[in-house]
């Protein structure tokens, strides 16, 4: 059974896709790319492997009526669970996930106790859980306690340390990290989908002299089929081909074809230096198979055609993206609102900030002379946080001895860990006990800040004790 947080999965893949990898390089405009897909087929062919494809559900919010994604779900036997968002925040989508985990995982149980045919039915049941939100742990921890074995799919900067420590405890979860199947499962979308029919030529370089790829075997990512005889196929194939060769500069870029077809505008909506892409672009070379294309500026293109350089043009398609302000000066939005035809905006005088009473003795010929009395400062310290400051003193520290802040912890420590703390000033007990002692015939014992057993061992991954990082059963999972 399956069990997919889309929302998750999407926003963590595309996170880990604007970190750089070993197929591209960094974002250097964002700590997301927008133009990171996730190829649905080979993402539940690697996670089912061999096995059986029961239930499957899918669960977000709500998409737009041309969304791709869910209809790709759909097409692998996935049940969509999509609801409306309220605000802009997503809302039913963890608790109808939480609630299906539980449900399924009871009625098997259930049914386990009046049969041998479902007691092997459960035994032969693997919940497939791709989620790294806390809010799951609940619902895994009843899936568990139905004797239900769990397969935890996560990207590594998305995940709960909650799981990892439960899976330290109980043999039947498993956690997987979705980095490591980077390469096979995702690919980069150059043609962005927001509708637009314009490049904006300020924000454009072009490829020009294309040779035409329609009879070239090449692999087109999000394709089922990369063979055809006409231009429009070989224009994907150029844009495939391109795009891949130009992420190695880093920069976020989306590609549109001119209606001629000749020719590919590539817009990159974030760069302020249009020049220094142009030398990036043409310092990178051509491709393999485009040894012949020619990289142009803008003006030069339109030069080379004799034409004046527009400042934006149409293309062939209507799903790329425009990047273009609504509005020149955003300040005229404050004084043409409300204006009618041919009425001038109003100007406005004076300090806006004057107080009521000021107003009114202005109108009376009142006068207030200024106060040449100097400021007052005034603490904005409130009861509220004294109280809070106080309540954390009897807290625990949920960090306990692996403090960050030490003695200036708010929090409450153990008259141990007061002591650590003492001894050891200059210690950033973050790392306490995470690397074993190479002293022979140690006699520092517990006070030493390197342990001396595998139960005192820390480790740095799992955020628990009995193992090390060096030991941890899950690292070799960081792609």
């Amino acid at each position: 059974m399956f069990f997919v947080d889309d929302s998750n999965i999407w926003i963590e893949a595309q996170k880990f896709a604007a970190k750089g990898n070993s197929r591209v390089s960094k974002l250097i405009d964002g700590d997301r790319d927008p133009r990171l897909r996730i190829d649905i087929g080979r993402l539940i062919d690697r996670l089912r492997g061999d096995r059986n494809q029961g239930a499957s559900h899918l669960y977000g919010s709500r998409p737009p009526p041309n969304d791709l994604v869910w209809k790709a779900f759909e097409r692998f036997r996935f049940e969509t669970k999509i609801y409306d968002r309220a605000n802009g925040k997503e809302k039913e989508v963890d608790n109808s996930m939480a609630t299906d985990l539980s449900t399924q995982a009871t009625r098997l149980a259930t049914r386990a106790e009046f049969g041998l045919i479902y007691e092997q039915q459960r035994a032969n049941t693997t919940f497939v859980v791709i989620t790294g939100d806390r809010d799951m742990l609940p619902p895994v921890k009843r899936v568990l306690e139905c004797e239900i074995a769990v397969e935890l799919w996560a990207w590594e900067s998305g995940i709960s340390r909650e799981y990892l420590k439960l899976a330290n405890r109980h043999s039947l979860l498993s956690v997987n990290f979705l980095d490591g199947i980077f390469d096979d499962i995702s690919f980069t979308a150059f043609q962005s989908s927001r509708k637009s029919e314009q490049v904006d030529g300020g924000q454009a370089i072009v490829i020009c002299d294309l040779p035409d790829l329609s009879e070239v075997d090449v692999d087109i990512d999000g394709e089922d089929e990369a063979k055809g005889k006409d231009r429009s196929r070989s224009n994907k194939k150029l844009m495939s081909v391109i795009g891949e060769h130009l992420l190695q500069i880093g920069r976020l870029f989306f590609i549109s074809t001119s209606q001629t077809g000749l020719e590919l505008f590539i817009e990159f909506p974030t760069v302020k230096d249009m020049d220094d892409i142009i030398r990036q672009v043409r310092e990178l070379g051509a491709p393999e198979l485009l040894s012949s294309m020619t990289v142009l500026s803008w003006a030069e293109h339109w030069g080379r055609l004799k034409k004046d350089s527009p400042s934006v043009v149409k293309t062939t398609v209507g799903h790329i993206n425009k990047f273009t302000l609504l509005m020149n000066n955003p300040e005229e939005l404050s004084t043409s609102v409300g204006a009618e035809e041919g009425q001038e905006p109003t100007q406005r005088t004076g300090n806006p900030w004057r107080s009521i009473a000021e107003v009114q003795g202005q109108q009376q010929g009142q006068v207030k002379e200024p106060n040449d009395q100097p400021w007052e400062t005034k603490s904005r310290r409130g009861a509220a946080k004294t109280h809070m400051r106080e309540a954390r003193k009897e807290q625990r520290c949920p960090s306990h001895l692996r403090c960050a802040k030490a003695r200036d912890c708010g929090y409450s420590h153990t008259e141990e860990e007061r002591n650590l703390f003492r001894d050891h000033p200059n210690q950033d007990f973050r790392f306490w006990k995470t690397k074993k002692c190479r002293t022979p015939y140690c006699r520092r014992g517990k006070r030493c800040r390197f342990a001396h057993t595998q139960e005192e061992a820390w480790c740095l991954r799992c955020l628990v004790e009995g193992h090390s990082i060096e030991e941890c059963r899950y690292k070799g999972e960081r792609s």
